[in-house]
This record gives C-alpha cells, structure tokens and sequence, in this order.
C-alpha cells in the first residue's frame, strides 16, 4: 500500500504543479505569439493565392467567351449575302478588321427519301457543304468552324 500511496501522491503533485505552470502562462501571455500570426498570415496568402488564380482564370474564360461570339457573327455574316451555293462560290475568303475567314465548298448529292425511308422517285438533290473558317490575326490560330448546307440553284 506505500506504493500505491506514494504513487498517488506523486500523481496530485506532477498535476497540481502542471495546474500552476499553465495559470502562470495564461496570465502572462497577451496577444498572438510570432508563431500564430505566422501561421495566420501563411493561410491568408494561400487563400488569396487560389482567389487570384480563380478571378484570372474566369476573365479569361470570359475573353474566350467573346472571341467566339466574335468569330460567329463573322462567320454569320460572310454566308448571310449567299442563298445559294452558287452564290457562296464568289467570295471563298475575306476580312473584317482582324478577323479573316476562308470559305470551303464541298459539292454532294443528296438523295430523297419518304417518310417510311424508301428512296423517293426523281433526281437526288444538288447541294454544297459550306465549311467557314474564321482565323483572328493573318496567321492566327482558327477561332471557330461552322458548316452548314447551300443548295444549288438548277441542276446541271
């Protein structure tokens, strides 16, 4: 039992005196130590690290976004004067301010069919696949393809 008892009492004194160091320090300490403020300010700058690559990557997504806009509405406007493949065929490249655009045809027969999926009597149908490609700069890389289809006027 002198064991246990003194093992007991060596206990109490270790934790009242740790109880004694920690009051000590909790009045003593005022503020943030170095190491807080530290750490504090090294989260802070990750933070504003990933926030200003964020904001940086969206504006430039939102640059993107309009380029494209742009392009489309070149590509829109070079086939708008054209009804007809025929018409298309005229003008197969051109520019406006920066933008540049060069206009593929590619002649195709089309056949016809019912509704049921059986070919339809008559001649197939002429028609061109129009392909635009608008490049931003003389030597700049293609913004945007678009195709769509320009029927001929007459058969050959």
């Amino acid at each position: 039992m002198t064991i246990a008892r003194s093992t007991w009492h060596s206990l109490v004194s270790f934790l009242g005196e740790r109880k004694q160091v920690w009051a000590r320090l909790g009045r003593r300490q005022q503020g943030f130590s170095l190491l807080e403020a530290l750490v504090a300010m090294s989260i802070a700058s990750i933070a504003l690290a990933s926030l200003y690559r964020t904001v940086g990557q969206s504006s430039k997504g939102v640059g993107d976004v309009e380029s494209r806009i742009e392009a489309a509405l070149v590509a829109r406007s070079a086939l708008a004067g054209s009804t007809f493949a025929e018409d298309v065929e005229r003008q197969p490249a051109g520019s406006v301010g920066d933008w540049y655009w060069l206009i593929r045809i590619q002649p195709e027969q089309i056949p016809v069919r019912e509704e049921d999926g059986r070919p339809a009597p008559g001649a197939p149908l002429r028609a061109a696949m129009v392909t635009v490609e608008v490049i931003r700069g003389q030597n700049g890389p293609t913004v945007m393809t678009w195709t769509t289809w320009k029927p001929y006027r007459a058969a050959p």
